[in-house]
């Protein structure tokens, strides 16, 4: 991440599609958005998890944690981490979108990288495994990296020897490292992992366990909190089928883990019926609703609402010089883009290389007209006609939407946004703009 653009050649830096995650980005760029998202300035989802995990001495929180991809959740969790670890708490963050591949998880990769995680953390905080455990552990794996070195033409994917797993945490993190990777990377090789592990998933979690069981003990003796911190984000961006596998049909292996655990979740599985069985093992979820522009209340939008408008423009401030722009045209991009900041943050981004091509200074209505329209496309192409039914209802006034497969198609894609947290869905601008423009609506 840059620093503040003064000048429309550092505007790629500041505005690049990634979270704040260094202490120094969150003091320089982070804006609270809380009252814009939900209405309630005490609604903050930060100060929310922290006191629910912090009160929590004698529970474990399993949470799910909901919102659009691409509106801050990641941010928000990179917050969360800083705020728990200044506060005695045993955490670590695992990115599941950098970590495993995203097209292709399976409940067992997660447990993994819980694991993987888990010895990282016991690193970080100078926690010590015995060797009967690391050797256990080891062991457990040995089959695994016997099967994949001879499918692997790498040398970096050769067997850890033995030796490896007498040099305690550090060599253990080397032996998952190397497992990690052929999750990741060697299709052939994942699903003979897969193969072997399936049948022995009790087995790791019970592994797990004892991991968590040795980090708490030590964490109390450190006068830490003993109950560790897992989060999890990422998931929220893999296939629907593939998190209905982990969160549903498998999220007893998750709910025994003593352990406190945060996972990214996708909205568009609040809207099945699968929802309410998966909250068996994931109670009381956490949400973090788009930015809303417009206020809906009894039946039509709430005349002169500028939260949500005054929030986007402060958030943009903080990384580039408002002059930057000219005349109403930040605010014709935030207005078109729905609160949504990713989406933002790609127009900017697209506009101001246009006005860069121009040789000009600044960014004019032309340049942010051409990055909106590029981005009408993209939206408009994710959904097919029979949706359009769906959205024409929303659009003459049913915000409250109910399940269906409709809804959740449009949610995933974006074409339809949630606001406040509860089911209070609109169109996004540029998807409504479009339908108007095609008589669609």
């Amino acid at each position: 991440m840059g620093k503040k653009a003064e000048k429309l050649s550092q505007i790629q830096n500041a505005f690049a599609p990634s979270p704040l995650i260094s202490n120094e980005e969150q003091k320089e760029f982070y804006e609270n958005t809380s009252l814009a998202r939900t209405g309630d300035q005490y609604s903050n989802v930060v100060e929310s998890l922290f006191l629910q995990l912090s009160d929590s001495t004698e529970v474990v929180q399993h949470k799910l944690f909901i919102g659009h991809p691409g509106c801050g959740k990641t941010t928000e969790l990179y917050q969360l981490l800083q705020k728990v670890k200044e506060n005695e708490f045993a955490a670590i963050l695992g990115r599941c979108d950098l970590e495993l591949d995203s097209a292709d998880v399976e409940y067992t990769d997660v447990l993994f990288l819980i694991l993987d995680l888990l010895v990282q953390l016991a690193k970080e905080n100078k926690i010590e495994l015995d060797d009967e455990l690391v050797n256990s552990i080891y062991d457990y794996w040995r089959q695994d990296l016997e099967i994949t070195e001879s499918s692997c033409e790498h040398s970096e994917m050769a067997v850890v020897g033995d030796m490896q797993a007498k040099l305690g945490v550090a060599g253990l993190l080397k032996i998952l490292s190397q497992i990690k990777g052929i999750i990741k990377n060697g299709s052939d090789s994942r699903m003979q992992i897969r193969q072997h592990i399936e049948p022995r998933s009790s087995e790791l979690v019970n592994r797990i366990q004892q991991v968590i069981e040795q980090i708490s003990k030590q964490c109390e003796e450190k006068q830490m909190k003993k109950t560790p911190l897992v989060i999890l984000d990422g998931l929220d961006k893999i296939p629907l089928e593939q998190a209905r596998k982990i969160f549903r049909e498998n999220g007893s292996r998750f709910g025994v883990l003593n352990i406190h655990l945060i996972v990214t979740f996708p909205i568009a599985l609040t809207y099945t019926p699968e929802y309410s069985d998966i909250q068996t093992w994931f109670p009381n979820p956490e949400k973090l609703p788009m930015i809303k522009l417009r206020k809906w209340e009894n039946g039509g939008y709430v005349s002169d609402y500028q939260e949500g408008t005054k929030t986007m423009t402060q958030m943009v401030s903080k990384r580039a010089d408002l002059n930057l722009f000219e005349e109403d045209v930040l605010q014709r991009l935030i207005k078109d883009t729905g609160g949504y900041i990713r989406d933002l943050f790609r127009c900017i981004s697209r506009a101001a290389v246009r006005a860069r091509s121009r040789k000009a200074e600044t960014i004019s209505m032309d340049d942010a007209e051409m990055a909106l329209h590029n981005l009408e496309s993209d939206i408009n192409g994710r959904y097919s006609e029979d949706m359009i039914p769906i959205m024409k209802r929303i659009y003459d006034g049913e915000k409250y939407v109910s399940s269906s497969d409709g809804i959740t198609k449009l949610l995933q894609v974006g074409a339809v946004l949630e606001y406040n947290g509860e089911r209070w869905c609109d169109l996004h601008p540029l998807v409504e703009k479009w339908l108007k423009s095609h008589g669609k609506i």
